[in-house]
C-alpha cells in the first residue's frame, strides 16, 4: 500500500477550543488537554504533508479562526504548496472570522448548516438565529467572490423536521453544493438524537485514507477519541511517512482499539483504496468525491 494513503486526506486540528455550543456536541466528555498548536510544529506537519501532497482541513474539536497566530498560520499556508481549507459552523461566521477566512485563502471552506429549520436551529445552537446565519454565508460568498470552493454540511438529527429533499432543494436554490450525513454517537459519546446504528469495525476503510491530528501533532486512529486513547505517533518525535507505515499495519492486523467495537460512523465503511495513487489533482478530487459518495 503505497504510504501516502493514509494521508491522502487530514483533518488537522489548530485548536480545541470553541465559543459554540452545539447540542449534538460532546464537549463534555473531551479529557484531552485543550491549547493551540505551536507554530513550528503546524509548519512541520504541513511541509510533511505537502510532500504527501495531502488534502488538509482545519478542524477538529474546535474553531481554528481562535488560534491567536492566524497571521502567522496564514502565512505558512499560503506558501505551502498545499490544498487547504477549513471546517466552520455557521453561528461562527462573524465579520472578524470571515476578514480571517480572507487572510487564509483557502481553497474550500465546508459551513456546518444542520438544518433549514429555524425552530430546530435555535435548538442546535442555543442563542442563534437562523436568518442571520444565512446572512453570514451570503457575506462569505461575497467576500471570496463567488460560492465556488464553499459547500455545506447538514448533520441530520432524529429530531430534523425538514426533509432531505426540502433541505437539497433549499441550498441548490442558494447555489450552494450540499452533503447532508446522519448524526451518530461520535464514538459513543452522544446519545440522543442519533441516527446510525453501531457495529464492530475490523477494517476502517476511514482509517485507510484519512488521518486525524490533534493540536498537539498527536496522530490518532480517530476524530472521534477525546481522550486520545488511539495515539498512533507523536508527529512532533517521528516522520509523517514512518506513522504511515504504522497504520498500514495496524490497517493489515483490524482494529485494534475498543472504540472500533462500537462505532457508528458511516464513513468507516468507505471501501479499501483499489487502486494506485492518484497522482494528479483532478484524479484525486475525482477519488475523493467517490469515498464522500460511498459513506
Amino acid at each position: 500500500m503505497d504510504k501516502r494513503w493514509p494521508f491522502f486526506t487530514v483533518d488537522l486540528e489548530l485548536t480545541n477550543i470553541c465559543e459554540q455550543n452545539c447540542s449534538f456536541c460532546p464537549r463534555d466528555k473531551i479529557t484531552r488537554p485543550a491549547g493551540f498548536i505551536d507554530i513550528q510544529l503546524l509548519a512541520d506537519i504541513l511541509r510533511q504533508l505537502a510532500a504527501l501532497d495531502s488534502r488538509v482541513t482545519f478542524c477538529g474539536m474546535g474553531n481554528p479562526l481562535l488560534h491567536p497566530q492566524w497571521r502567522e498560520i496564514a502565512d505558512i499556508c499560503r506558501g505551502s504548496g498545499l490544498k487547504y481549507g477549513l471546517t466552520i459552523q455557521a453561528p461562527a461566521l462573524d465579520a472578524q472570522n470571515i476578514a480571517r477566512i480572507d487572510m487564509l485563502a483557502p481553497s474550500f471552506v465546508e459551513i456546518s448548516f444542520p438544518t433549514i429549520d429555524s425552530s430546530h436551529f435555535s435548538q442546535i445552537y442555543p442563542g442563534q438565529d437562523l436568518e442571520s446565519c444565512l446572512r453570514a454565508v451570503d457575506d462569505l460568498v461575497a467576500m471570496r467572490g463567488s460560492a465556488r470552493g464553499i459547500s455545506v454540511t447538514a448533520i441530520r438529527t432524529a429530531d430534523e423536521p425538514a426533509s432531505a429533499e426540502a433541505t437539497a432543494a433549499f441550498w441548490l436554490k442558494r447555489g450552494l453544493p450540499l452533503r447532508q450525513q446522519l448524526c451518530h454517537s461520535r464514538g459513543g459519546n452522544l446519545t440522543k438524537n442519533v441516527v446510525t446504528r453501531p457495529r464492530a469495525i475490523e477494517v476502517c476503510g476511514l482509517f485507510a485514507t484519512h488521518s486525524f491530528i490533534t493540536w498537539q501533532g498527536l496522530l490518532l486512529a480517530c476524530c472521534h477519541d477525546l481522550t486520545g486513547a488511539t495515539e498512533i505517533a507523536d508527529l512532533s518525535q517521528i516522520s509523517l511517512t514512518e506513522a504511515a507505515q504504522t497504520k498500514i499495519e495496524i490497517l493489515q492486523r483490524g482494529m485494534p482499539w475498543p472504540i472500533c467495537t462500537m462505532c457508528d460512523e458511516p464513513a468507516a465503511a468507505r471501501p479499501l483504496p483499489d487502486r494506485a495513487y492518484p497522482e494528479t489533482a483532478k484524479a484525486q478530487s475525482r477519488y475523493l468525491k467517490r469515498l464522500c459518495a460511498s459513506g
